[in-house]
């Protein structure tokens, strides 16, 4: 079956390679993230994936990580159902590792090992997602080590638009949502809301108990031209969400039936301005941005531990823009930019023999940036970034990172690559973080260092109606944290700590993604790759394979649009065998064990009753497959949803 599946996906894009008619593709985007300034995709070295809005709705997808996994390079880890902490790696590389912005805020919470929660991120007011694969800490910092996840919210383009849906299904799920934007000639302002409640799954392999969920998400954001040359943006957005979870019984080492809860707030906002000068040969701009968030544990309604953190940020930029080179189209861009951060972390629980988890942290750190970007040199395009940062907590840190793009227009073909240097530092939790007679942070650890490149060859077929990319990457990692070490030194029986392992871990593969148009109205796209990522064991130093790393992913996805008003979208991912960590009964050690392979599809569709009424339908997990992509924590089976979706009038 592993093989059969990603032999059909690989042939399904042969199949469209060469049967493709119809319209041409879309234009190129505009990419946001992949340089400190926008630059169009064919410019970029870097190797990089959208998911618009257009696909969302297809897909009807509720969370983003669901479109996640289905992007080459990205692999999904959920401890359990809807809600479950939810990991999301590049490259094989760690879920800290990635910097996630959203409307151009910082978004990784410090308080939660420096990751995204992307469990509680739903698709609502998503507009468009861009990815950047490789080392961008040259560009963006610290938590851009393996790559960026971008994340742009719905920004209405006309002088009133409104839309909702509501929908309900299996696992007594309800689902619901807003939006309402105006766009005037000058200004727009945009508000979106949504609402998600489900009584969830059983997460453990045994009991009855349903561990539920409840996400509230409200964005609003707006920008005003001030004059023709001077532009203001503002965005404040806040996510409220309650989980229902399962804690291990130390008896079996495995999930069970608990009354366990988490409350999680996130709240975000920003401001900024932007300066056009001297007919458009100087760009400047400034960005003010502020997050809060909170975490709160309750066990059998007590409440336990809480951990919160406040990151703040003022993000300077200066950029000159000129034409200069072999032919009228060259043009060259420099760029100068500081950026400061303070972080504060902090940690409240009941104080025992084994300690005392109350506690107040901070750091702050400022990155200096320079990018130098040249274009229109024959077919060439490249840029060479370096950033020096400045961090109250460790040493000075330089990161850099060159990219390239050659165009051979002759065959409809670009190459691009890039390569850098990467660095993380070490997270709040692992330097200070306290849970009795679990873990015990450890001060001394310092930064994560990496070295990267990737290297891609990209085609375009039949006026551009086809478009396949294969790109080789492979990266190195020196002094990675180890966050679950046993240190028998620590407390009466020891405790877990973190440090950094003395080996290099080592990372490399192969991604490839073909999109098509196979004929007005059908499309498809299809992704495969293929990841090999090690670490050294920390008592040999020998290599070994990372856990939660599938070798092969694969993803195939159909859309047909007919009778101009029915939608059917099918799609299938793939995710082949994985290892994970299983601790049984002290004082038996850790066991490395096996994830099996699982391939999941999901079918949706819709039906446009009226010009403003849609009927939306879908099946999740269509064959009800069970599986596990965390060992022990069990995934829901197939579950049917039904709901409307209501455009409202002009």
């Amino acid at each position: 079956m592993n093989h059969l599946t990603r032999l059909t996906i690989l042939a399904a894009g042969l199949i469209v390679m060469h049967s493709v008619s119809g319209e041409p593709a879309p234009k190129d985007n505009i990419i946001v993230s992949a340089s400190r300034t926008p630059i169009p995709r064919l410019e970029a070295g870097s190797a990089v994936s959208t998911v618009n809005r257009q696909i969302i709705e297809e897909r009807q997808t509720i969370f983003v990580a669901d479109l996640l996994q289905d992007v080459p390079g990205l692999a999904v880890s959920r401890s359990g159902n809807v809600g479950a902490k939810t990991a999301i790696r590049i490259r094989g590389a760690e879920a800290n590792h990635v910097l996630v912005r959203i409307d151009g805020i910082e978004v990784n919470d410090p308080a939660a090992d420096d990751a995204f929660a992307f469990a509680h991120l739903t698709a609502n007011d998503i507009e468009r997602i861009e990815v950047v694969r490789g080392p961008q800490s040259a560009l963006w910092g610290s938590d851009a080590l393996a790559g960026v996840i971008d994340i742009t919210t719905r920004r209405s383009t006309e002088r009133l638009s409104s839309d909702a849906f509501i929908e309900s299904g299996a696992f007594s799920t309800f689902n619901s949502g807003l939006h309402v934007g105006t766009r005037g000639t000058n200004s727009g302002i945009d508000l979106t809301a949504s609402y998600l409640d489900s009584d969830g799954t059983n997460i453990s392999r045994t009991g009855t108990e349903n561990d539920g969920y409840e996400n509230l998400t409200a964005n609003l954001r707006g920008d005003i031209d001030v004059t023709q040359n001077f532009r203001m943006d503002a965005s404040i957005r806040h996510v409220g969400a309650t989980k229902q979870f399962d804690a291990i019984d130390f008896s079996t080492g495995l999930p069970a039936d608990t009354d366990r809860k988490s409350n999680t707030t996130q709240s975000v906002f920003g401001i900024g301005g932007k300066l056009v000068m001297f007919k458009d040969f100087w760009h400047q701009s400034l960005r003010l941005t502020g997050m809060t968030t909170s975490n709160i544990n309750f066990s059998d309604g007590i409440r336990g531990t809480k951990t919160g953190a406040d990151k703040y940020g003022a993000y300077y930029q200066s950029t000159l823009s000129f034409t200069a080179g072999p032919t009228d189209q060259s043009s060259q861009e420099i760029t100068f930019a500081v950026d400061y951060e303070r972080d504060k972390f902090k940690q409240r629980g009941l104080a025992s023999l084994f300690g005392d988890p109350n506690q107040n942290q901070d750091m702050n750190n400022t990155g200096l940036v320079g990018e130098y970007r040249a274009t229109g040199f024959g077919a060439l395009s490249f840029s060479l970034g370096l950033r020096h940062d400045i961090n109250s907590a460790f040493d000075n840190i330089t990161t850099w990172r060159t990219t390239a793009a050659y165009r051979f227009d002759t065959f409809n073909s670009r190459l691009h690559a890039s390569f850098g240097t990467g660095q993380k530092a070490p997270t709040f939790t692992e330097r200070f973080g306290f849970f009795a007679d679990q873990f015990r942070g450890n001060p001394e650890l310092k930064p994560e260092k990496s070295t990267g490149f990737d290297i891609g060859y990209e085609q375009r077929f039949i006026n551009n109606r086809v478009v396949a990319d294969v790109t080789y990457f492979h990266s190195r990692l020196e002094d990675e944290i180890d966050g679950f070490f046993f240190d028998p030194s620590l407390g009466t029986f020891g405790m877990f700590t973190a440090i950094n392992r003395d080996h290099t871990s080592h990372s490399k593969g192969l991604e490839t993604g073909i999109r098509a148009q196979i004929i007005t109205g059908l499309s498809a796209t299809a992704s495969y790759t293929y990841t090999d990522a090690t670490q050294p064991d920390s008592a040999t130093g020998q290599q070994q394979r990372e856990i939660r790393r599938p070798r092969h992913m694969a993803a195939l996805n159909v859309n047909y649009d007919f009778l101009d008003r029915a939608q059917i979208n099918a799609n299938l991912s793939y995710s082949g065998e994985q290892t994970d960590i299983f601790f049984p009964p002290f004082p038996a050690p850790s066991q490395t064990v096996s994830l099996d392979a699982y391939t999941l599809v999901n079918l949706g569709g819709s039906l446009a009753i009226t010009d403003r009424v849609k009927i939306i339908a879908r099946v999740e997990n269509l064959f009800d497959k069970t599986y596990e992509n965390v060992y022990g924590f069990a995934t829901p089976g197939i579950g049917g949803f039904i709901g409307a979706r209501v455009s409202f009038p002009k």
